[in-house]
């Protein structure tokens, strides 16, 4: 596993990352979770975000934070889901995108994807800060 800062800023490096996803890779980095992998949709798919396990009262803390902070939103609604492994767990955040199918012109699929992830990484930078405050 490569450090965030190496894969971050090193454009040489072998798998970049989806330029679309950075807001909310940043702002989960930031907030001290390791994410691992992750894939804007590119205009076909929903965008997902996988990282590591830190403790459940941590990530739940972020999950319902963010699931608050989007309720009623008729964008999309964010999935947070336990991935088991074999040799472990990681987390897996999936932003379902209510308004894009398969028949969803790609421009306007990436469009909703980008928006999407933009207002999750604010509402983690949210809790971040929040968490900051309170200690």
């Amino acid at each position: 596993m490569a450090d965030w800062q190496i894969v971050r800023f090193d454009p040489t490096y072998e798998e970049p990352l989806d330029v679309e996803l950075i807001p909310l890779l940043d702002s989960l980095n930031a907030a001290g979770f390791v994410t691992t992998s992750s894939c804007c949709g590119h205009g076909h798919n929903w965008p997902f975000v996988f990282f590591e396990h830190s403790t459940d009262e941590r990530i739940e803390s972020m999950a319902r934070h963010v699931l608050r902070r989007n309720e009623g939103s008729v964008l999309f609604f964010p999935r947070f889901r336990k991935e088991i492994w074999m040799d472990g767990y990681d987390w897996a955040l999936h932003l379902h995108l209510v308004e894009a199918f398969g028949d969803t012109q790609e421009e306007e699929f990436l469009r909703q994807s980008i928006e999407a992830i933009n207002i999750t990484a604010a509402f983690i930078d949210e809790w971040a800060y929040k968490g900051r405050e309170s200690r």
